[in-house]
């Protein structure tokens, strides 16, 4: 017993890299067979472009209530609630002969992408890492990255022995299958799920009955620092935030989803585009892997200007390459871009810095929300720049989206109520310590 509950925390971490794997990867799942779903609902690509359109619109206005849903009925319900929602989600598409349905699936799916994914994970991994949560997240996002690179990889394996329907229903019995043995075996009952069902079952105390100092200590241990999404609500701090990561999605939706039309555009052939696309998955993957490590040593200063800079400069050198079709260019774009990576997971990064570790869970659901909020923009905005101003200005309008989004992240850090309520608590630990005069006289000796 022991022993299981010292390799919980580990359970936990890989029970979530497998949930959002087989739920937020059944998207890159989709996307590999786009032209197939088109042709099997009879549609066209601009209708067809119209679901993943409302399932951000919903994510983000489900985003909006989700952080309180996840604190009230819990981090792992919800991630279970994700798993049965995708596993629904992706029968819909496969039995899908019209778009009625696949509109009703992403709508789904943007619920799910709000309550049951990013965020609910992190609240999973916040009650057993705490302020390591960060580091640890970084390492399951990068884990969840190269298994939906895997997922992709199988699809296209299969593609050559059934249809794509066929294909579709084996994903969603798998998520099934994967999501509840991650949900019920590896994560578990959570510390607080187990220590409601203790305070349950204990006996009532006497009216005189003083708790335990064992216990009382234990309680006190147990409250982590920082303030409530409430209390953040009146900081200019959050709302700052909330903007950075609005205009944090631009960058990594925009690059993910014109980088390919920008290469082919300027002469590329669409295989070596694509064998460029999937090299860069890998390197954020494994940027990801190291995400949290490295913001914990370096600061959420620090690490967002190597974020939103680093994509700058890869902007910047993915211009110059047009001009002289340099193949290392190309790739070092290619590396510099893919810094973005981690922007996915920067609520989970920056939270503990800005407004502590007390409401972690419900502050990232609302972080995440302005980061699906931009996503739902970006494809409309930054398509109808390239379309009248170019390939090149497009990708320009996306690194500067970056640069603004690090203001935003730097004026928060800024104003952050944690960064404050440290000043007065340094101030009065300055006044209490003793100063040389204070020290007791020696004793005169005899």
């Amino acid at each position: 017993m022991d022993a299981t509950k010292s390799r919980r925390p580990a359970m936990a971490a890989v029970g979530c890299a497998i949930i959002l794997a087989t739920g937020i990867g059944s998207t890159s799942v989709l996307n590999a067979i786009t032209p197939l779903l088109i042709e099997g609902m009879g549609t066209t690509v601009t209708d067809y472009a119209f679901g993943p359109m409302l399932a951000t619109i919903f994510a983000f206005v489900g985003s909006l209530i989700g952080a309180k849903f996840i604190t009230k009925i819990g981090a792992r319900k919800c991630l279970l609630i994700g798993t049965v929602c995708v596993t629904v989600v992706l029968c819909l598409i496969a039995t899908a002969t019209n778009t009625v349905l696949w509109y009703v699936a992403n709508v789904i799916n943007g619920v799910v992408l709000a309550i049951g994914a990013h965020a609910a994970a992190a609240g999973v991994l916040a009650e057993h890492y705490g302020p390591r949560t960060p580091s640890v997240f970084g390492v399951v996002i990068g884990v969840m990255s190269f298994l939906v690179a895997g997922e992709v990889f199988v699809e296209s394996l299969m593609l050559g022995a059934m249809d794509y329907r066929t294909i579709v229903y084996v994903f969603a019995a798998a998520v099934l299958v994967l999501g509840l043995f991650s949900n019920l075996v590896l994560i578990g009952k959570l510390p607080s799920e187990r220590a409601k069902g203790a305070a349950a079952s204990a006996p009532e105390a006497a009216p005189g009955d003083a708790p335990a100092p064992e216990a009382a200590g234990a309680e006190q241990a147990e409250e982590p620092a920082g303030i409530t999404l409430h209390d953040a609500l009146r900081s200019p701090a959050l709302y700052l935030f909330f903007l950075a990561m609005v205009l944090a999605s631009f960058p990594i939706n925009g690059y993910s989803a014109y980088a390919s039309y920008f290469f082919v555009g300027n002469g590329m052939t669409a295989s070596f585009a694509a064998t460029l696309l999937s090299v860069f998955a890998v390197i954020v993957a494994l940027i990801s892997l190291v995400s949290g490590t490295v913001s914990k040593k370096l600061g959420a200063s620090v690490t967002s200007v190597i974020i939103f800079v680093g994509f700058a400069a890869g902007v910047f050198l993915m211009v110059t390459w047009t001009s002289n079709g340099a193949l290392p260019i190309a790739f070092a774009s290619l590396v510099l871009c893919a810094l973005i990576g981690p922007v996915q997971i920067l609520p989970a990064l920056f939270i503990p810095q800005l407004f502590g570790m007390k409401d972690y869970t419900s502050i990232n659901a609302f972080g995440m929300g302005g980061f699906y909020l931009g996503d739902a923009a970006v494809f409309v905005i930054v398509a109808a720049v390239m379309q009248n101003l170019g390939f090149n200005m497009g990708f320009i309008v996306l690194a500067g989206c970056g640069v603004a989004a690090l203001v935003l992240f730097l004026l928060a850090i800024a104003t952050s109520p944690i960064k404050r309520m440290k000043k007065p608590q340094a101030a009065r630990a300055a006044t209490l310590a003793p100063t040389p005069e204070d020290a007791p006289a020696p004793e005169p000796q005899a």
